[in-house]
């Protein structure tokens, strides 16, 4: 049976405020659920793909990232940006034989008119954890030596 949307977001939220509580309370363990890394990571990350490039200021020392470039097949930069500003990141909950993967809303893959337009605003996108961790990886290093 599918959960209706209603459920699926409080039950996202409250996933993520006990992330949050947790961590603030100094349990680490937290981090070991698969996926919860890779979360923190992509929150901490966005906040350096911004419209402009971060072309002002300090250029030389702003790191730079194409908004334009792929994150996975589905999602570019500046969708998944905007889809984690709006706490639209979740993760499948992991068993003994499969890591869950991490969910992202369907505004990753659209902006807000189009995702407004559609009739059923269940589409979402899910990337493999292990997938996730190298991709962030990879723009962590884009970040540093955009900065250098």
């Amino acid at each position: 049976m599918t959960k209706d949307r209603d459920t699926n977001f409080k039950e996202h939220s409250i996933f993520l405020s006990e992330i949050a509580i947790s961590v603030l309370n100094g349990n680490d363990k937290v981090l070991s659920i698969p996926g919860v890394r890779e979360i923190i990571a992509l929150y901490l990350l966005t906040p350096y793909i911004t419209n402009t490039q971060l072309d002002t200021g300090m250029p030389s020392k702003m790191p730079k990232l194409d908004l334009s470039e792929q994150f996975s097949d589905e999602v570019d930069l500046k969708n998944l940006r905007d889809a984690i500003c709006h706490s639209f990141v979740s993760v499948e909950e992991s068993t003994v034989e499969r890591k869950g993967r991490i969910i992202i809303d369907d505004r990753a893959q659209m902006n807000r008119n189009k995702h407004d337009k559609q009739d059923s605003k269940t589409k979402a996108i899910c990337v493999e954890i292990d997938a996730t961790n190298e991709r962030l990886k990879e723009l962590h290093n884009k970040v540093i030596k955009s900065i250098k």
